[in-house]
This record gives structure tokens, C-alpha cells and sequence, in this order.
């Protein structure tokens, strides 16, 4: 089911497209004691260009916590490769954002280009109804891929079954970074729906016992948590900005 996968990145929360879908993310690092300037100047250039149906789509987010806490986090959707074609940016909106944002932002990431795992990938939630992310990065070791995405897919299959609202969203890097990194992410609706996230896990754990065998779900965590590298993940919180970003498509 190809279902709402950019916001859920985001919780990268809600989009509906017939096919794999591409992304690129960017950090912008604002300048000391400017993320207010920044944010504004974001959203004016947002509102001023990336609201046309047929235009570039631009989604932006605030990291809460982890390495990156108070950068900015743009996400640009294809959704398919020959859309990033058709939906270049004009050098009007790229000398827009020189002169009027650049000012304000004291350092970027290089942009990174991810493709979705639809097949590890599992949302049915109202589109927009969730605004929170939980973001996990790996960075999968050499020749241990096997171990990573089996667990990926089960987890799947198994939430289907437990009857949990989960929205998972799973991406991998493709240009523009290492091309064993992968980001797994979650939505919910506040800090409340993240704290209540164990009580979902421990009935996902008990279906995957169920449906793939008792003991299964450690067996398999701990093949998964082997086939990283040495500090091979890390996690953020992330907020989705709707008034920095384009529109929500709804289907």
C-alpha cells in the first residue's frame, strides 16, 4: 500500500501516490539569534513560490532534539524523478532566496536525495492529522542489508495485524550521502501519542511472535541491531510548519 509517506517522514505524515516516491532533505543551520528571521524569511519565500499545484513542493520542519536541535529541515518532493525535472527551481525564486534567506542562515547540509521503501512502509492516518516526527537514522555495515530490511518488512505485516495506529515511513539515500543510510520515521500527533508509542510496540511484538514464531522478535531485533555499523544510528523530533511549507496534497 503506497500510502501518506512524506509528513510521515516527518514524520518525511500524509501523501497518497501510485508509485515510489523521491525526496530531497536539506539543514539550514539559522545564524545565532536569528531562527526567528529565519523562519519568517522561509515562509515568505515559501508562500511566495511554492504554492502553485503544478510548482516545486516544499515541506519544512524544526528539529526539537538531537544532534541538529533548532535547524531547519527542508524537504522537497518529487514525487517521481522527471517531477524534480519539470519542477526545477527559476533562477527568480533561487535569487529570491540569496537576497532574502541566505542572510539568516549560517550553514546547510549538503542536500541528500532518498527514494521510499514502500514495502517497509505502513500509514493510514488522516492526511496532516499528525504533525510530530520521530526520525531515526542507520547506516547499514557492509554485506549485513539481508538482516536489516527483513526485520523492516516483518514489522510491517505485523502492525497490519495488530490493529495499531502506526505511521511508519522508511527511505533510502540514494545521492548526496552515504548510500548505506536510511531513515526510518514516525508520526504522531503530540508528545503525548509519542510517549503512549510502547504500549502500540508491545502488541506489534506480541503479533510478530505470532505470525513469524515465538522468540521471533528478539531473534530478529537483535540480527537487526548486528547489521549496523559502530554508531550506526541516531534519532531527532521534528515539527512540521505548514505555514513554511506548500500545501498538503490530498490525494
Amino acid at each position: 500500500m503506497k500510502k501518506r509517506l512524506l509528513l510521515t517522514f516527518c514524520l518525511l505524515a500524509n501523501f497518497c501516490f501510485s508509485q515510489q516516491q523521491v525526496v530531497w532533505l536539506t539543514y539550514h543551520d539559522p545564524v545565532d539569534g536569528k531562527s526567528q528571521e529565519l523562519s519568517s524569511a522561509i515562509k515568505d519565500k515559501t508562500q511566495k513560490f511554492n504554492q502553485d499545484e503544478s510548482g516545486m513542493k516544499l515541506y519544512t520542519y524544526q528539529v526539537m532534539a538531537g544532534p541538529r536541535q533548532g535547524q531547519f529541515l527542508r524537504v522537497g518532493l518529487g514525487p517521481t524523478w522527471a517531477d524534480l525535472d519539470n519542477n526545477s527551481n527559476t533562477s527568480k525564486e533561487l535569487d529570491y532566496w540569496r537576497d532574502n534567506v541566505m542572510q539568516y542562515i549560517k550553514s546547510n547540509s549538503g542536500r541528500e536525495y532518498f527514494v521510499s521503501a514502500d514495502e517497509a512502509s505502513y500509514d493510514v492516518s488522516v492526511p496532516g492529522s499528525k504533525t510530530m516526527g520521530f526520525v531515526l537514522h542507520y547506516n547499514i555495515a557492509a554485506g549485513k542489508g539481508e538482516h536489516f530490511w527483513k526485520v523492516r518488512r516483518n514489522v510491517v505485516k505485523a502492525i497490519k495485524e495488530s490493529g495499531e495506529d502506526i505511521s511508519l515511513a522508511v527511505w533510502n539515500s540514494v545521492a548526496g550521502g552515504s548510500l548505506n543510510h536510511v531513515i526510518v520515521t514516525f508520526a504522531q500527533k503530540d508528545f503525548q501519542d509519542f510517549g503512549n508509542a510502547n504500549g502500540k510496540w508491545v502488541n506489534v511484538s506480541n503479533k510478530y511472535n505470532e505470525i513469524y514464531g515465538s522468540g521471533s522478535w528478539k531473534t530478529d531485533w537483535d540480527l537487526f541491531n548486528g547489521s549496523l555499523e559502530m554508531w550506526g544510528n541516531s534519532t531527532e523530533l521534528t515539527r512540521f510548519l505548514s505555514e513554511l511549507s506548500s500545501p498538503i496534497p490530498t490525494n
